[in-house]
C-alpha cells in the first residue's frame, strides 16, 4: 500500500507536500514518516490556517488507520506516530492561549478513543514508550515527551479537565523531565511542581526539593535556576524555608537579566502587599504589562491577540486580588486597560463597580468612593454556583475544588435547562450576597458600567437588576466611547427564524410610533448583503433577528447563520467597516450572541465582546434563548428604546418580558392586530418568559 492510501484525506488536500505514492509500510517505515512530518509541521508553522488544515486531515487518517488495524505492532506504531506528529499543535496551540483546543490535542495524542472536542470521553490514556512499536520510533516519542509533560501540566493548572491524567502520569511525567535534563526538562519540572503545590498533591516536597538540590548545583545554566526561582515565587515556596514574596523580591533583584517576556510582571505582583508597595511599583507595573500587551498584539490579529491574553489573565490575578483590598476603581480600570484595550485607546474612567467573584476574602465589591468583601466560604459558593450554573446550561464549568464528573450532552450543550433556574439563581444569591451591598452603595448610584473580573457565564446583570434596581452595561473594551445619538434610523435584517415576522412587525410598528424611519433588507440574505447591512452609515440602531453559532477558539466558526447556511464569520464582521462618526447600537437578537470564553479573565472572546468598539454598543444573548423570549425580548427592548437609553431600555425590557399580562397589554395598544399577541399568550410562552435563564440570558455590552 501508497502512503496516499493509507492517508488519504491528507494526500488529497495537500497533494505535493509529501512523497504520498511511495509505498509504506507501518513496521519498516512509520519512524521516518513521523520524523517527516514532525519536520513537516515546524516548517508550516509560519502559515497557520495551512498547518491547521493539514493537522486536521492528518487526525482524520490517524483516527481511520486506528480502526482498522488488526496488527498490534503496527498499532502501536501508530500510537507513537499520533503521539509525535501531535506536538507541535500541542505547542501552537497552548502558546497562543488556544487552551480548549490544546486540551483535546494532549489527550488525542495519548488515546485510540479520545473523540476530538467531545466534552466527556471514556477512554484509555498512555504515554510511551509503547510496547510493539520499534525502538526508533519509541526513542523518537520518548524525545518529545518532555514537550507533552510541560504543556499538560500547564493546562492543567490553567484550564482543567487533567487532572485525573495529571495524577496517573505524575511519576512517568518526573522521570520523563529529569531525564531532558536542563532547559526543557527544568521547564517540565517546574510545571509540574507549580501544578502539584496548588493542588497540594502528596509527594509535592520531594518535587521541590528536587529543584531546590538543582539550585545548588554549581554547573546550573543561569536560565534554569531563573526558572526554578520564578516556581518558588507561587505555591511552590510555601514547600521552602522562603516565603514567596521573597523568592520574588530575590529573583528580581539578581537575575532581572534573565527574565523573559512575562516573569518580570509575574514578579512583581507577588511583591504587592500592601497599597505602598502598589504605589512604589505602579509606573513599572503598568509599563510591563503595556510592553507585554504589545508583544501578544505583535503579528496576531485582534481576535488572536484576546485568546493569547485571555490565556495568560492569572499574571494579573494577585494584582487584582491586592486592587481590590487596597486599590482604586480608576488603579483596576488602568492594569486592565493596559493588559486588554485596544492600542491607542484612552481609557475609560473609573465611575464603575468592580465585581471579583472568585476573591479568597469573599466575593470583592469596588467603587469610586468606597469597597465590600462579602464575607462568605467563597470556595464552597463559588463551586456550588459552578455547578448550577453547569446544570442550567448543560456545560461544564471547574470550581475551585477542581475536576469533577459531569454528564454532558453535546447535542444539548450549552442549551438552557429551565428546570435548573431555581437552583442557579440561589447559588448566586448565596454566593454573591448583593442583598449585602446595596445598602453600602451611594443612594441613587448609577455606575457607567460593571466590570467583572474573573467573569462567569452567568445572569449577574439580571442579578444586579434584581437586587440592586438597575442595570449598566458589562465592560469589556475598557475605552472612551462616542456619544450615542438618538435613534432616527432602524435597520433590520430579517434572518429566517419562526418568530422573525411577528418580530419584524413589531418592529415596524413600534418605529413607526416612535418616527425612526426602518429600512428593510431586500433580497438574497448572504454574506454581502450582511456586509451592507452592517456598514450601513445611516442606521443609528442595527437589529438582527436569525441564528447564530458560537465555537470556541475558532472566529471562522463563531458568527451569523446567512439564509443559504453559510456563516457570516466574526472573521468576516471584523473586516467590515463600521462608521466612525458617533456611536450606533447593535442588537443581535440571535443565539450566543454574547457567549463568551471565560478562563480566569474578563468576558471578552466572543461575537458581540468582539464587535463593542467606541463606535459601536452592543446587545446580545449569553446563551441560545428560546424563540418565545426572543420575540418577547425584541418586542419589549423595541418599546423600551422609545423612551430610555439603552441600559434602562434593557431594565424595561426584562421587567416587561417576565409578565405576560403586561407585555400584551403593551404590545396591543400599539396594534391589536400583531403576530406576536397571539404567539406569546400561551401557557408554555408565560412559562418561557417567566424563567430568569430567558429574562437574564440578554446582556448589554460597552
Amino acid at each position: 500500500m501508497t502512503l496516499a492510501e493509507h492517508f488519504p484525506a491528507s494526500a488529497k488536500a495537500f497533494p505535493n507536500l509529501l512523497p504520498w505514492q511511495s509505498p509504506f509500510d507501518w513496521i519498516r517505515q512509520g519512524h521516518f514518516f513521523a520524523e517527516a512530518v514532525f519536520n513537516l509541521q515546524m516548517k508550516l508553522q509560519e502559515a497557520d490556517d495551512q498547518l491547521n488544515v493539514f493537522c486536521e486531515a492528518l487526525r482524520a487518517d490517524v483516527e481511520a488507520e486506528t480502526i482498522v488495524q488488526t496488527d498490534p505492532s503496527a498499532a502501536a506504531m501508530i500510537d507513537g506516530f499520533r503521539f509525535v506528529t501531535s506536538q507541535v499543535q500541542i505547542y501552537r496551540t497552548m502558546t497562543s492561549g488556544r487552551l480548549g483546543t490544546c486540551y483535546h490535542w494532549l489527550l488525542w495524542s495519548i488515546s485510540r478513543e479520545h473523540v476530538f472536542d467531545r466534552t466527556e470521553n471514556h477512554a484509555e490514556y498512555r504515554l510511551p514508550p509503547y510496547a510493539g512499536a520499534t525502538r526508533a520510533m519509541n526513542e523518537l516519542a520518548l524525545e518529545v515527551a518532555v514537550d507533552w509533560v510541560w504543556a499538560a501540566y500547564i493546562v492543567a493548572h490553567k484550564f482543567g479537565g487533567l487532572d485525573g491524567h495529571c495524577n496517573m502520569f505524575l511519576e512517568a511525567a518526573v522521570a520523563i523531565a529529569t531525564q531532558a535534563g536542563n532547559g526543557k526538562g527544568t521547564k517540565a519540572l517546574t510545571a509540574i511542581a507549580v501544578y502539584s503545590a496548588a493542588k497540594k498533591l502528596r509527594g509535592t516536597q520531594s518535587q521541590v526539593d528536587a529543584l531546590l538540590r538543582r539550585l545548588e548545583e554549581p554547573e546550573i545554566p543561569v536560565t534554569d535556576r531563573a526558572q526554578i526561582q520564578i516556581s518558588m515565587s507561587t505555591h511552590v515556596g510555601h514547600y521552602t524555608d522562603t516565603h514567596p514574596v521573597e523568592w520574588a523580591r530575590r529573583t528580581l533583584r539578581d537575575l532581572r537579566a534573565e527574565l523573559r517576556e512575562h516573569e518580570p510582571l509575574q514578579l512583581l505582583a507577588v511583591t504587592l502587599q500592601d497599597q505602598e508597595a502598589w504605589l512604589a511599583a505602579r509606573v513599572e507595573i503598568l509599563s510591563e504589562i503595556h510592553a507585554l500587551s504589545e508583544i501578544y498584539r505583535s503579528g496576531n490579529s485582534r481576535h488572536a491577540a484576546r485568546v493569547a491574553l485571555d490565556s495568560r489573565i492569572l499574571l494579573l490575578h494577585p494584582i487584582i486580588y491586592a486592587l481590590c483590598k487596597f486599590g482604586s476603581t480608576d488603579d483596576l480600570m488602568a492594569v486592565l486597560h493596559a493588559w486588554y484595550a485596544e492600542p491607542d485607546s484612552v481609557c475609560a474612567d473609573g465611575d464603575i463597580l468592580f465585581i471579583c467573584p472568585n476573591h479568597g476574602d469573599g466575593v470583592a465589591y469596588v467603587w469610586p468612593d468606597g469597597r465590600y468583601l462579602a464575607s462568605n466560604n467563597v470556595a464552597e459558593s463559588l463551586e456550588n454556583a459552578l455547578v448550577a450554573n453547569s446544570n442550567a446550561l448543560n456545560e461544564y464549568f471547574r470550581g475551585p475544588q477542581g475536576d469533577r464528573q459531569v454528564r454532558v450532552d453535546d447535542r444539548l450543550k450549552s442549551t438552557p435547562a429551565f428546570e435548573f433556574a431555581v437552583q442557579i439563581w440561589a447559588a448566586m444569591d448565596d454566593h454573591y450576597r448583593l442583598s449585602e451591598v446595596s445598602s453600602r452603595l451611594p443612594q441613587g448610584w448609577v455606575p457607567r458600567s460593571v466590570v467583572v473580573m474573573p467573569a462567569h457565564r452567568d445572569p449577574l446583570q439580571a442579578m444586579i437588576l434584581d437586587r440592586l434596581g438597575w442595570v449598566a452595561p458589562l465592560e469589556t473594551s475598557l475605552s472612551v466611547a462616542n456619544a450615542l445619538g438618538p435613534i432616527k434610523t432602524l435597520s433590520i435584517w430579517p434572518g429566517p427564524t419562526q418568530t422573525t415576522d411577528a418580530e419584524v412587525e413589531a418592529l415596524q410598528h413600534v418605529a413607526a410610533a416612535a418616527g425612526w424611519h426602518v429600512k428593510d433588507m431586500p433580497g438574497t440574505l448572504d454574506r454581502e448583503a450582511f456586509r451592507r447591512f452592517y456598514e450601513d452609515p445611516e442606521a443609528d440602531l442595527l437589529w438582527v433577528i436569525g441564528h447564530g453559532e458560537q465555537t470556541s477558539d475558532d472566529q471562522r466558526r463563531t458568527g451569523i447563520v446567512m439564509e443559504d447556511g453559510a456563516i457570516a464569520s466574526l472573521a468576516d464582521i471584523l473586516s467590515f467597516d463600521v462608521p466612525s462618526v458617533g456611536r450606533r447600537l447593535l442588537v443581535l437578537n440571535i443565539c450566543s450572541s454574547a457567549t463568551a470564553q471565560t478562563f480566569n479573565g474578563m468576558a471578552r472572546s466572543g461575537l458581540a465582546q468582539e464587535l463593542v468598539s467606541s463606535c459601536q454598543q452592543v446587545i446580545g444573548h449569553l446563551w441560545p434563548i428560546d424563540y418565545y423570549a426572543a420575540l418577547a425580548f425584541g418586542s419589549s427592548l423595541a418599546v423600551g428604546l422609545t423612551r430610555e437609553p439603552p441600559p434602562a431600555a434593557l431594565r424595561d425590557a426584562s421587567l416587561l418580558m417576565r409578565d405576560q399580562v403586561k407585555l400584551i397589554n403593551v404590545l396591543t395598544e400599539i396594534s391589536p392586530e400583531l403576530q406576536a399577541i397571539r404567539r406569546l399568550n400561551g401557557q408554555r410562552a408565560a412559562e418561557v418568559m417567566q424563567n430568569v435563564l430567558s429574562w437574564g440570558c440578554p446582556v448589554i455590552l460597552t
